[in-house]
């Protein structure tokens, strides 16, 4: 009897022994490897709600310095929300970098582009003084935007470049970006007439259903920041300079994304601007790359985990620290 206790025993410790290691293999299966530290303040005094950012790093490997890719969400400068967004931090770092994803406000808390452009410059203000302690190189940074945070990125290069003051405020970026990575944005927009005939058509569109209820608030959006606003127009701001008249617009190569089935920003929308900075500027390379699908089609595709969509992506990252040549436009 002692025998067969002593036995039941031995086998409910082994049996235990097991389900405790497979649970702890599973844990450590389920266990990030990187450390995301989040709504980190990117101002003073812990500014507002929105001016908040997250870093996604290896908290292990500090030592030497990664690449940092800054990432703007989208939503028309009026929604968007870098929580959205936790997939392509989590997969930019995997690949060895130190990801750093940013809010800013929006309309209608402000009701000026300005606002928004100063956020964008304070994000990057951060992550210079910042980022080493996150294992990141701040002389290696790729600047990454999403259509709305796409022309924030651009304009907020381009305002610094040009010595144009915004909110009292002189841009001062005392690094180049390796890269400028637009995703699906605006860069010109039509005459405050035919500007203001497209937003009264929007409010009349959003009219018709409950799913299109969302152009109602986008047409406020363009009605209040850009109609009638003269410095939003990146192909006009860079059209009134000399041929050559530009070093460098604080990045040594911006790469321009389309897909073919983008209706809002459609195949050839980057040609003007292409064109503008490779007339005004003396030192910069230029990329363009035509993806297949909707206006979403790389952000989604990295959300879902489709692999070659990610894979392309990322391939667009890596090419910031690579060599290779410009498109001929």
């Amino acid at each position: 009897m002692k025998h067969l206790i002593f036995l039941t025993i031995l086998l409910m410790t082994f049996i235990f022994s097991i389900h405790t290691k497979v649970i702890s293999t599973r844990a450590e299966e389920l266990k990030p490897d990187y450390t995301v530290e989040k709504n980190i303040s990117y101002v003073e005094n812990d500014g507002e709600e929105e001016q908040k950012l997250d870093i996604y790093y290896d908290k292990n490997d500090l030592v030497e310095g990664k690449p940092v890719v800054i990432y703007i969400h989208g939503g028309y400068w009026c929604e968007g929300d870098k929580k959205e967004d936790e997939a392509i931090g989590e997969r930019i770092q995997k690949e060895g970098y130190v990801a750093v994803l940013s809010n800013y406000r929006l309309y209608p808390k402000v009701n000026s582009i300005d606002d928004m452009i100063l956020d964008i410059y304070f994000v990057i203000q951060w992550t210079i003084n910042n980022i080493e302690r996150y294992g990141g190189d701040p002389r290696a940074m790729t600047l990454v935007g999403f259509n709305a945070g796409a022309y924030l990125a651009s304009m907020t290069l381009l305002r610094k470049t040009l010595e144009m003051k915004v909110k009292d405020t002189q841009l001062v970026i005392p690094v180049t970006f390796k890269n400028l990575i637009l995703l699906n944005s605006p860069y010109s927009f039509e005459k405050d007439e035919r500007l203001s005939f497209e937003i009264n058509n929007m409010k009349a569109i959003s009219k018709y259903s409950p799913e299109l209820k969302y152009l109602e608030k986008y047409a406020e959006a363009k009605e209040a920041l850009i109609l009638g606003n003269n410095n939003v127009d990146e192909v006009n701001m860079l059209k009134e300079q000399e041929d050559d008249s530009i070093l460098s617009l604080g990045t040594e190569k911006i790469t321009f994304i389309e897909c073919d089935n983008d209706t809002n920003y459609p195949i050839g929308s980057s040609h003007e601007i292409m064109q503008e900075v490779k007339r005004v500027v003396y030192d910069v390379e230029l990329v363009k790359k035509v993806y297949h699908g909707n206006y979403d089609y790389i952000i989604n595709g990295i959300k879902n985990k489709d692999e070659g969509i990610t894979a392309s992506f990322i391939s667009l990252i890596q090419s910031s620290y690579v060599d290779v040549n410009s498109i001929n436009i």
